[in-house]
């Protein structure tokens, strides 16, 4: 059962028709409508289209769609639409008529009347006309809305499947294409550090045949040079105790000694050999004078406050040796004098024209005035004596310089392998080594206040294990590599090549 259309409506989604219709319509809106005018000019219309198409069905031409392109509606819209909310509310309309709203607009019982009898007619027709109409009406309207409730559930999962769907290839094509990208890296990757392996063999190779050549001739050019110092230090030596042999040390030269000492040395000759063993393996006279330089400026005027009664004390040596520091004093004009065990040494020194005696240090120490001397200083010394004479010594220098004077013991470095192997053992008159904590241990106890521990006397660097050079074009693994390699030669040149002297410098309160 259908509507009547309003005179100037137009039939949708009819486009054959939409000419004809529109050729029905013209003139004005009040005039007439030709019924059958309209239905003739449609049905030429028809056996028009039928004449020259027959009755095949038209092509159908799908169109693209887009989202972009067909509207902005999103997934999960159409079921949560404002108008499938209003069908599923208003669907039964039947259930909304209401009698009690006819009224009538004549007063009184007249008009009661009238609209009660009104009331009594529309139930009877409601109920033996309408009723079962209304009832079918509000079945069918329940069946199209629950086919659209179906329609929008089945929209929606189907929209929400085709995006997981879509995620989940857009997901998998990602993957395979980043896969395939790592893999043509790794190709890639491993072609290069194999061309880079190859090139750097083989420049290896050649800077290693180079680099050992170099070595080769360093090594023999500074054993050479060490071997020929060597040698005009020990001829040197040879000279000067070949010219003292018959010359015997004088009693005058030794003020410090008994006299069952100076009998027993003008007796005979002094014994060159410690000179000699000096002269071979301590090294020559120029680099001990270099070496030693660093003293007289720990002792000089100002570092007191150029204080008069200091600038007339002396600076003790004990074991004076060939008198290189003594030397150096002087040319500074500090007034110091030395002391040696050895007669060889004491004639070597007396002959360069330094102040120098024959006897025993800590004797020497023991018999100055309290508070009489500028400082003390030994260099090699302290591992010749036992830890009774240390402690006697330590105990000296604090009692005999004056306060604030300088202290200052120089030794062989144990931390050093190659000094405790070579320089160490070398000498049989050593007693024992002394580790830098030790003799500052020491001293401490002996009432001094040391104030520096200075390494001396490092190892060239010909002599050392060498590092390698970290290149730019090494992998970063190969980098790495190259980096710990160098940290452990690093720690392994400080235990085997270290400083092969120290010393400690130290105050009296």
């Amino acid at each position: 059962m259908g509507l009547p259309l309003p005179r100037n409506a137009v039939p949708m989604n009819d486009s054959s028709q939409d000419s004809t219709a529109s050729q029905a319509l013209d003139g004005p809106l009040d005039a007439p409508l030709d019924i059958r005018a309209l239905m003739a000019n449609i049905r030429a219309s028809v056996a028009k289209e039928i004449e020259t198409h027959g009755r095949q069905r038209p092509a159908f031409k799908p169109e693209a769609s887009s989202p972009s392109t067909t509207g902005t509606r999103k997934a999960g819209e159409l079921l949560q639409s404002e108008e499938l909310r209003y069908l599923n509310s208003n669907y039964s309309f039947s259930s909304r008529l209401n009698f009690d709203g006819l009224q009538s607009h004549r007063p009184g019982f007249l008009g009661r009347t009238i609209v009660a009898v009104k009331r009594k007619l529309m139930r009877v027709i409601f109920d033996s006309l309408l009723k079962e109409y209304f009832a079918a009406e509000r079945d069918f309207n329940a069946n199209v809305v629950r086919m659209f409730n179906d329609i929008s559930k089945y929209v929606d999962s189907r929209d929400a499947s085709n995006f997981w769907e879509l995620i989940r290839k857009i997901d998998v094509d990602t993957t395979k294409a980043l896969e395939r990208i790592e893999r043509l890296s790794d190709e890639y990757g491993a072609s290069l550090r194999s061309t880079e392996r190859r090139v750097f063999d083989e420049l290896y190779a050649g800077l290693r045949e180079v680099n050992g050549l170099v070595t080769t001739l360093q090594g023999s050019s500074q054993r050479h040079e060490a071997s020929l110092k060597t040698l005009d230090s020990v001829a040197r030596g040879l000279e000067g105790a070949v010219a003292r042999v018959s010359a015997p040390l004088s009693s005058a030269s030794a003020p410090s000694a008994s006299a069952q000492q100076a009998s027993e040395t003008s007796a005979k000759a002094p014994d060159q050999s410690y000179v000699l063993l000096e002269n071979r393996f301590r090294g020559s006279e120029a680099e001990i004078r270099e070496r030693l330089t660093i003293y007289p400026p720990l002792f000089a005027v100002d570092r007191f406050g150029g204080d008069p009664a200091v600038a007339s004390s002396e600076v003790l040596e004990i074991g004076s040796g060939r008198g290189e520091l003594q030397i150096l004093f002087k040319e500074a004009g500090i007034p110091a004098r030395g002391i040696d065990m050895d007669g060889a040494m004491v004639q070597v020194a007396a002959e360069r024209g330094v102040k120098t005696a024959f006897g025993d240090g800590l004797r020497a120490l023991e018999e100055a005035p309290d508070r009489s001397l500028r400082g003390v200083i030994a260099i090699q010394v302290v591992e010749h004596l036992t830890r009774q004479q240390l402690e006697t010594l330590m105990k000296l220098c604090s009692q005999k310089v004056r306060a604030g004077g300088v202290v200052v013991f120089e030794t062989i470095n144990p931390q050093s392998l190659t000094a405790l192997s070579s320089n160490y053992f070398r000498d049989p008159t050593h007693v024992w080594p002394m580790h830098p904590d030790t003799l500052s241990y020491m001293m401490t106890l002996g009432g001094l206040d040391v104030q520096e521990v200075r390494l001396l006397s490092p190892v060239p660097d010909g002599a050392l294990l060498r590092s390698l050079a970290v290149e730019d074009y090494m992998t970063p693994r190969w980098m790495e590599m190259v980096t710990l390699f160098n940290h452990n030669i690093s720690r392994l040149n400080s235990l085997l090549y270290g400083h092969q002297d120290y010393c400690v410098i130290a105050k009296v309160p």
